[in-house]
């Protein structure tokens, strides 16, 4: 299991949730963001319009299978200005 700290607000304008969602869900590993006494599955839409918080600019994902290196890289991407 890999666990990475990222910045979300790196971009002049943020990305489209569903593109992340989208993106996750092309991994074979799972990946969460952890609130303090809760998991959010990334690859979940209603798990994510509920539970993201885009208001904090580091969240923390975790990333469990396969393919977590992979999936890692491909996320932070997202959030690379």
């Amino acid at each position: 299991m890999l666990r990475k700290a990222m910045d979300i607000r790196q971009r002049y304008h943020p990305i489209p949730l569903t593109v992340l969602i989208t993106t996750a869900k092309s991994c074979d590993c799972d990946i969460f963001v952890e609130y303090e006494a809760s998991r959010i599955n990334v690859k979940d839409y209603e798990a994510m319009i509920q539970g993201f918080d885009t208001r904090a600019q580091t969240q923390l994902f975790f990333f469990s299978g396969s393919d977590e290196k992979h999936a890692e890289e491909r996320i932070e991407r997202l959030f690379a200005p």
